[in-house]
């Protein structure tokens, strides 16, 4: 009796060993996916790279990084400059984007070329991505686009106050950002206000920084209340 009572016991000890092993093991593996995951938002937040010295010249995508980082929370502000932390540097993002565009450039559908390191610029991002980004962010967000109805369609008149008012919804994933807004743009210009009820722009997980704060701050800043912009947490 006593023979089987202790190889019950020692049964009973490696049992439970065995199970405080696998929890173990379990528990180790799952924090280590946690904090090495490339889709956690907060992790690439905490990747943007510090500025800490954000008045030496610098390109748009290291600034914008900042940006985002110090709205986060994640980057310690006392590296920036008190005027370069939040709204401010997004305002300064976004009036640089503005300086570079060229008013009626593109316009009624003519054809546009780049010269110089544009031209170099834009040609390979349309080898990359099939499109030439560089050129997109030189053209107006409030480009004339080619009236392309039928001569009949231009004479027909409606009594809008019997039409009903519409909602536009703009799903992007990692679109452009110049392209994005003059998308916008355009169906402000276009539409009568009256049908316009909203224009919801919904973010299916883009990984692109600039369609972030910097994109919220240009719509409450620069567009009517009726454009909202709506995220997706995942695709």
């Amino acid at each position: 009796m006593f023979f089987r009572g202790g190889l019950s016991i020692r049964r009973n000890l490696y049992t439970r060993v065995a199970l405080l092993l696998v929890l173990g093991l379990f528990v180790l593996f799952y924090f280590k996916n946690l904090n090495g995951s490339p889709n956690s938002l907060g992790s690439s937040l905490e990747q943007a790279k510090p500025l800490p010295q954000i008045a030496q010249q610098v390109n748009g995508l290291e600034l914008l990084a900042a940006a985002e980082a110090a709205a986060s929370g994640s980057l310690n502000k006392g590296n920036l400059l008190p005027a370069q932390t939040g709204d401010a540097l997004f305002e300064r993002l976004v009036l640089a984007d503005l300086a570079k565009q060229r008013p009626g450039l593109g316009n009624n559908g003519e054809g546009v070329e780049l010269t110089g390191d544009a031209k170099e610029i834009g040609e390979k991002q349309l080898a990359t991505i099939a499109l030439n980004e560089e050129l997109s962010e030189h053209l107006s967000y409030n480009r004339t686009p080619p009236d392309g109805r039928h001569p009949s369609c231009k004479r027909k008149h409606y009594d809008l106050a019997s039409l009903p008012s519409t909602s536009v919804i703009i799903i992007f994933y990692n679109e452009p950002y110049s392209v994005l807004l003059r998308t916008v743009h355009s169906v402000l210009n276009t539409a009568d206000g009256r049908l316009l009820r909203e224009i919801i722009l919904v973010d299916d997980g883009s990984t692109n920084v600039e369609l972030k704060g910097k994109l919220d701050y240009y719509v409450r800043t620069r567009l009517p209340a009726k454009v909202k912009v709506l995220r997706q947490r995942q695709r």
